[in-house]
């Protein structure tokens, strides 16, 4: 296999990886940090998350017919090397097995409350496993398909909820100044861009026409982040002060107000499946990471385990809702600052060799 993707398909992939987290962790944690101010949050992301976009950029040109596995013991041989890969390997883990549960949870809470989350999870986790075995070819084509899907059912949720609207519920504005609001989007960034940085996995030169990915991972980014930032809005518009800070995913449930056309109703749940796609392509890319960096032959043998692990440590970890909730305020965002610290110092390696004209 050549293993070889499109541009457009490895934005879409950055895309849906970037909207994984959108509802119940980025929009969830913005509102507990700003209250009805975390759309202000959520722009004020827009702009610190353009470093960690250029940390990525600029580490998937370097050496482009490398992946990022390959760049790390390039830049620091064979021992550090590795040690950096595997500290990455369970970083990008605990990426997946938080948003798996996440995306179990909602659909338990929303449309199963009768049914074991485990159960959730092993379903999840059987198409989770034909989709690795696939490979990214196969894997990058399914998320163009889902991101025109996510547009899509996205502008009918947003044009169904126009008239419920009222942008005197976003007030007050600022009330107890703007140090949550930006808390909340320093939260959001990492929330929603780091995720993304397990597609270094693919080197650059695997994509076609490379030469326009870097213009189209910027549109994918600026796209993302204003989806993110209309639901929030819509949201916050909706629900008001007070009933946005009572649900775990008040974009669903803004949504339950709105109608199209005055007789379709259930809008919510166009929505919810868009999220549930991308949510699907961000376990994805983790695992994708994972397997990857683990191993170079015979991939598909670590599937079945690596998948078993995922499921079980996910459903362990994660007794109960509150415990969930507790650990991705306080937590996850650690651990997703760990993978930027990485990258961070990654970056400056690169910078300090090209100095050196050791690359």
């Amino acid at each position: 296999m050549s293993k070889k993707i499109d541009s457009i398909e490895f934005t879409s992939l950055f895309i849906l990886t970037f909207l994984s987290s959108s509802i119940g962790l980025s929009l969830y944690t913005t509102i507990k940090y700003a209250s009805i101010n975390s759309y202000i949050g959520v722009l004020i992301s827009f702009i610190t998350s353009i470093i960690p976009l250029l940390i990525f950029i600029f580490i998937l040109n370097y050496k482009q017919e490398q992946n990022i596995k390959e760049k790390i013991k390039h830049l620091y041989g064979k021992y550090l090397g590795t040690i950096i890969n595997y500290t990455l390997i369970r970083l990008f883990f605990i990426v997946a097995i938080t948003i798996l549960f996440n995306l179990s949870n909602f659909i338990v809470s929303q449309y199963l409350s009768d049914t074991n989350i485990l159960y959730i999870m092993i379903l999840l986790s059987v198409t989770l496993y034909f989709s690795l075995n696939k490979g990214i070819e196969t894997i990058s084509r399914i998320s163009s398909i889902f991101t025109l899907i996510f547009l899509i059912l996205l502008i009918i949720a947003i044009f169904s909820v126009k008239k419920e609207i009222n942008i005197n519920n976003l007030k007050p504005f600022l009330e107890d100044g703007i140090n949550d609001p930006i808390k909340a989007g320093l939260i959001n960034s990492l929330l929603t861009i780091i995720p993304c940085f397990s597609l270094l996995i693919i080197p650059k030169q695997n994509i076609t026409n490379n030469n326009k990915v870097i213009k189209h991972i910027i549109i994918g980014y600026i796209i993302s982040s204003i989806i993110l930032f209309l639901i929030s809005i819509i949201s916050n518009s909706i629900l008001g002060e007070y009933l946005i800070q009572i649900y775990q995913y008040p974009a669903y449930i803004s949504l339950k107000k709105a109608s199209l056309f005055n007789f379709i109703d259930k809008i919510e749940n166009f929505f919810s499946l868009a999220w549930i796609l991308s949510s699907f392509i961000g376990i994805i890319t983790s695992l994708y990471y994972i397997k990857e960096t683990i191993t170079k032959s015979n991939k598909q043998i670590i599937n079945i385990p690596l998948i078993i692990i995922l499921v079980i440590v996910s459903y362990k970890l994660f007794k109960n809702n509150t415990i969930f909730d507790n650990y991705i305020i306080k937590y996850y965002p650690i651990n997703l600052l760990s993978i930027l610290i990485i990258f961070i110092i990654i970056s400056i390696t690169i910078i300090i060799r090209k100095i050196l004209k050791k690359d």
